[in-house]
């Protein structure tokens, strides 16, 4: 090999080298969403949240240039009158079992002025430009979100259909 082929082939490794330096997670996480059609909107007074939706679903991220790690929020999905003790109880088995069964962690809250219990689901995840079929592993990983979702709807109607069995 020539010297002036081996100088060339360095320089172009060091500037590969660098340009995988200079994106950050969060950069990276928007050109990803980009990449695989999600529109999205940065937050107000916020650098690091990121509202888009997926797959009809509106979900939003935090994501930093300081941190090798995404977390998704996927919220107010579901909820439940909280004057329905019976379901306000299932849904609290429901959502202890899909956090058995999921990556994607969901949980509750209660809105007392709205009387309902809301329910949410969060995943926090490696994002970094290295990773192999990065659009690929956006779309698994905000999938997940969507099981969470079944998780908990067929765990629903499993409790009620063994209420009426009863």
């Amino acid at each position: 090999m020539v010297a002036s082929e081996q100088t060339q082939i360095e320089n172009i490794v060091e500037q590969e080298t660098n340009m995988e330096k200079k994106i950050g997670t969060r950069d990276l996480f928007i050109e990803v969403l980009t990449k695989i059609g999600c529109q999205y909107q940065l937050g107000e007074g916020d650098d690091t949240r990121i509202f888009f939706a997926f797959q009809g679903e509106n979900m939003f991220a935090d994501a930093s240039d300081e941190s090798l790690y995404v977390v998704v929020w996927d919220t107010f999905w579901e909820h439940v009158e909280l004057y329905d003790i019976d379901e306000v109880s299932k849904m609290r088995k429901a959502i202890n079992n899909s956090n058995l069964n999921s990556s994607v962690t969901t949980v509750y809250t209660i809105d007392k002025e709205g009387s309902s219990m809301d329910v949410h689901s969060r995943s926090m995840f490696a994002f970094v430009p290295q990773m192999p079929s990065i659009e690929n592993y956006l779309k698994a990983e905000l999938g997940k979100f969507f099981r969470a979702h079944q998780l908990v709807g067929n765990e629903m109607q499993k409790l009620r259909a063994e209420e009426q069995n009863a």
